[in-house]
């Protein structure tokens, strides 16, 4: 199970998933293309919104991975190698991470996202 939360304010995303929610999620990454549909949360409090899909794809040209809401829509894509360092990002916090620990992924912190990507925050589902 996964849920994407949205800032308007802030433009921050949290992906919060179960731990294999979270394994799965890398796995399907590492495809070409491909997309996953979410459990929505009313009332997200702090925030704005909840997305209903993560939509995901390759870009041979792309060196970077672009995370980017739009609309109800997490959209990612970029190079291969980006793609795979945000599926280890993902998978190595399922597995290592402890129940209350989050992870931050945005540029410039990591290198392999694009400058113009939505901040994003992995934790675990509450």
């Amino acid at each position: 199970m996964l849920q994407v939360l949205y800032s308007g304010a802030t433009k921050e995303l949290e992906l919060s998933g179960t731990r294999q929610g979270l394994l799965t999620l890398g796995q399907l990454l590492r495809g070409k293309s491909g997309s996953c549909d979410l459990s929505e949360r009313p009332h997200p409090f702090p925030y704005e919104r909840s997305l209903s899909k993560i939509a995901f794809r390759e870009d041979p040209e792309l060196d970077t991975a672009s995370i980017i809401t739009e609309d109800e829509v997490l959209r990612i894509q970029g190079g291969r190698k980006a793609l795979d360092l945000l599926a280890d990002n993902i998978e190595d916090f399922a597995r290592e991470a402890d129940a209350s620990d989050h992870c931050h992924v945005d540029s410039p912190a990591c290198d392999y996202i694009a400058p113009e990507s939505d901040p994003l925050v992995i934790a675990f589902m509450t």
